[in-house]
C-alpha cells in the first residue's frame, strides 16, 4: 500500500480513524463539507478518550472542542456527558478526565450548561485518592474554582481517612497567575472555613508523612561481579538500575558481566544482564546472543536487540535483513540502523505493504514497529526516507511519532503539500507549531474556530 493523499469527503471508516489518531483530515472533513453522518463519531470521541497514551500525549480536549464546534454539537454533547455520569475508576479515568478538560474548554469559550457540568464532574475514587475535575475548575475559575475544590477536598477529608490530599493544586495555581499567593489566599478563607482548614490540615499531614529522600545510591562502586551476583541473589528485582549502571561503569567491569551474558542459560538472566548494554550496546557481537532472539520471552528478545542494536556486524545485518522480511519486522529494523545499507529503507517498505497496519488490532504491536521505523529515518535522514515517514505519519497511532515524522519531513523539504496542509489542523499543539513555523501550505484550508495553523492551544 502507497500512502496517498486522503480523498474528501471521508468515509465514515476514514473518518472515525483520524478521530482516534488526531490527524488533521478529520478537521478539514467538518471545514469543508460538515458532520452529516458523521455526528456520532464526534460525540463518541467526546466521551471516550481515544488518545493512545493519555500520560505521554497532548490533551485532546482544546482540539475536540474545535470539532465540536465546528460540528455545531455543543448541545449533542453536553447532554451525552450528563447522561454518562459514572463513578469515577482506574478504568475510566482517563475518559472522566478528558471529558471535564472538554468542559472546561466549552465553559471557557461561554457556555453556562458546560460550566454547570464541570463543578459537576468533581469526583474522586472510592478506594484510592485519584480525584478528576479539579484541575481544570481552577483552569477555569481561578481563585474562586480553587476555594471551591478545596472546599470538597476537605469535605472528603472528614468523611474519609484514608483520603489524601497535597499541594498540587496550588502549586498550578501559582503557576497560572505568575504569583506564589494560593496558600495564603486559602489560609484567609481558612479562617471562616471549616472544609477548606480541613484541606489545608490534609497538607500539612501529607507533608508530615513524607520520608526524606533516600540517599543515591553509588551504582559505579558496583563492580561487575557484583552485578552478575546480584542477580543470582534477587531473582524478582528487574534490575532496570543495571541500564544506569552499565552506562557508568568501567570497560572492564562491563566485559565481566558480558562473559557472565554469554555464559548464562536462564532466560531471566539473560534479560536482566543484557539490561547493563541498553544504552553503551555490548562490547562486541558474539553469535551466542541469537537464539535468545528465538526466546518465548518478548522482554527477553528485546533485551537482546537493545544489547546488540549499537554494534556494525555483517553477520548481524544478515540476521536483522532476515528479520525484516521473514521474521519481527520490528527487531530487523532495530538492529539494520547501525548496518544500514543504501536500498535498506526500500526492503523495509516493501515488508511494511505487505502488513495491513490499518486493520492490525494491537495498536501497540503497531506503535512499536514503526517507532523503530522512525528511529531509523531520523538515523538515516534524506528524501530516501520519505516512504518510511509516510508511514509513520499515516499508521503510528501515537501523535508524538507522527510529530516526529512531520519534522523530519520538514527538515528535507520532503513533506507532501496535503501533509503540511493537515498538520496545521493536527490534534498536536507541538505538530502545528512545527508547520506554523515552517510556513503555511499553498493548499491550506480556511482556519476554524479554536484551531489556528501553528497554534499551540
Amino acid at each position: 500500500m502507497r500512502i496517498e493523499q486522503p480523498t474528501f469527503p471521508l468515509s465514515n471508516e476514514a473518518f472515525a480513524a483520524a478521530l482516534r489518531t488526531g490527524h488533521g483530515r478529520a478537521m478539514q472533513q467538518l471545514e469543508r463539507h460538515g458532520a452529516g453522518g458523521l455526528e456520532a463519531d464526534v460525540v463518541a470521541a467526546c466521551l471516550s478518550c481515544l488518545t493512545y497514551d493519555p500520560q505521554c500525549e497532548a490533551e485532546r480536549a482544546p482540539w475536540l472542542a474545535a470539532l465540536v464546534k465546528r460540528a455545531k454539537l455543543d448541545a449533542a454533547v453536553l447532554k451525552a456527558i450528563e447522561a454518562m455520569a459514572q463513578p469515577l475508576s482506574p478504568e475510566n479515568h482517563p475518559d472522566l478526565e478528558q471529558r471535564s478538560a472538554l468542559l472546561k474548554e466549552l465553559a471557557a469559550a461561554g457556555s453556562n450548561d458546560a460550566r454547570r457540568l464541570l463543578y459537576a464532574s468533581l469526583a474522586r475514587s472510592s478506594d484510592t485518592s485519584d480525584v478528576v475535575g479539579a484541575e481544570q475548575i481552577v483552569a477555569l475559575d481561578g481563585a474562586d474554582g480553587l476555594k471551591q475544590v478545596a472546599r470538597q477536598l476537605g469535605r472528603w477529608l472528614q468523611a474519609d481517612p484514608d483520603f489524601s490530599v497535597d499541594d498540587g493544586l496550588i502549586a498550578e495555581f501559582d503557576e497560572s497567575t505568575g504569583a506564589e499567593d494560593g496558600l495564603a489566599m486559602l489560609e484567609r478563607a481558612a479562617e471562616t472555613d471549616a472544609d477548606i482548614a480541613s484541606y489545608l490540615a490534609g497538607i500539612r499531614k501529607a507533608r508530615e508523612r513524607q520520608k526524606p529522600a533516600s540517599p543515591r545510591v553509588d551504582l559505579a562502586a558496583y563492580t561487575g561481579s557484583e552485578i552478575v551476583a546480584y542477580v543470582d541473589k534477587n531473582p524478582k528485582d528487574p534490575c532496570y538500575w543495571f541500564r544506569r549502571w552499565g552506562a557508568q561503569a568501567s570497560t572492564e567491569q562491563r566485559e565481566t558481566v558480558f562473559a557472565a551474558l554469554l555464559a548464562s542459560g536462564d532466560a531471566e538472566h539473560v534479560k536482566r544482564l543484557c539490561r547493563c548494554f541498553s544504552k553503551t550496546g555490548v562490547p562486541r557481537f558474539d553469535g551466542r546472543l541469537l537464539r535468545w532472539m528465538a526466546d518465548a520471552d518478548a522482554q527477553v528478545q528485546w533485551a537482546v536487540v537493545r544489547a546488540l542494536a549499537s554494534i556494525t556486524d555483517p553477520e548481524l545485518r544478515r540476521v536483522a535483513l532476515h528479520q525484516i522480511a521473514e521474521g519481527d519486522t520490528a527487531m530487523g529494523i532495530a538492529l539494520v540502523v547501525n548496518n544500514f545499507e543504501a536500498g535498506d529503507f526500500g526492503l523495509c517498505v516493501q515488508r511494511l505493504r505487505g502488513i495491513d497496519l490499518r486493520r492490525t488490532s494491537d495498536a501497540d504491536k503497531v506503535h512499536l514497529l514503526l517507532e523503530e521505523l522512525m528511529d531509523l529515518c531520523e538515523a538515516h535522514p534524506g528524501v530516501e526516507a520519505l516512504d518510511g515517514l509516510l508511514y509513520v505519519y499515516e499508521f503510528s497511532p501515537c501523535s508524538i511519532c507522527r510529530r516526529r515524522a512531520v519534522k523530519a519531513m520538514l527538515g528535507t523539504n520532503s513533506a507532501p503539500a496535503w501533509v503540511r496542509a493537515e498538520s496545521a489542523f493536527d490534534a498536536d499543539p507541538q505538530t502545528r507549531a512545527l508547520v506554523g513555523a515552517a510556513g503555511s501550505s499553498s493548499s491550506r484550508v480556511v482556519p476554524p474556530p479554536g484551531i489556528e495553523p501553528g497554534s499551540r492551544a
